[in-house]
């Protein structure tokens, strides 16, 4: 089986920055790669970005979704590319959902509704202060998700990945081997970083 990495972090700590550079670099060894991401581009992930943007879900039904998205994602996407022999990177991923959704629900419901997502071979955790991931997303000039404009909500979320990358909060089929990385070193010592633990899944 090809590994099956996912990216995750709050907003701003540089997940697609790094996702995309480990795509680059597997790329050059020669190796097949699929770069995915959640929400996925896909119809229920539409509706996802939609809300996200302007808000009209409730949290309930937003974390449905979510773990909905994730299904055709994983049967869509993930699950072929990795039979196939490439090497699957998601730039988030069911934790994003329990560290996320489980601020407003119950996070064990969260993990429930998420039982069939399948258990990577790794986790990445980009850790940033929402400080400095406050600043780089108002640096992006773009709109910002309701998400992204609540500061003490990302502290919370922070807080959230810290644990789960402990193996706290999370169901035990999706337990797995984590990388937490300051997301506040350079983009090249945070790849370097990176690189170091996947060059020994290759």
């Amino acid at each position: 089986m090809c590994p099956f990495v996912v990216i995750e972090g709050i907003d701003g700590s540089g997940k697609g920055t790094q996702a995309r550079l480990l795509e680059e670099k597997l790329i050059d060894l020669g190796k097949d790669v699929l770069l995915t991401r959640e929400p996925t581009k896909g119809p229920t992930g539409r509706i996802i970005r939609e809300h996200l943007k302007d808000p009209f879900l409730d949290d309930e039904a937003l974390a449905l979704l979510f773990a909905a998205d994730r299904i055709e994602h994983l049967e869509k996407e993930v699950r072929p590319a990795i039979g196939s022999g490439k090497f699957v990177i998601s730039d988030r991923y069911v934790y994003s959902s329990i560290a996320y959704q489980g601020q407003k629900v119950d996070m064990e419901w969260v993990g429930d509704i998420n039982k069939y997502a399948d258990r990577p071979d790794l986790a990445i955790l980009l850790d940033l202060d929402p400080k400095i991931s406050e600043r780089r997303v108002n640096d992006r000039g773009e709109d910002l998700e309701y998400f992204e404009e609540d500061r003490s909500f990302q502290e919370d979320v922070r807080r959230s990945f810290q644990k789960i990358s402990r193996g706290l909060n999370q169901p035990d089929h999706l337990k797995t081997e984590w990388l937490v990385v300051d997301a506040s070193l350079g983009v090249s010592e945070v790849r370097d970083r990176i690189w170091d633990r996947i060059s020994s899944l290759l």
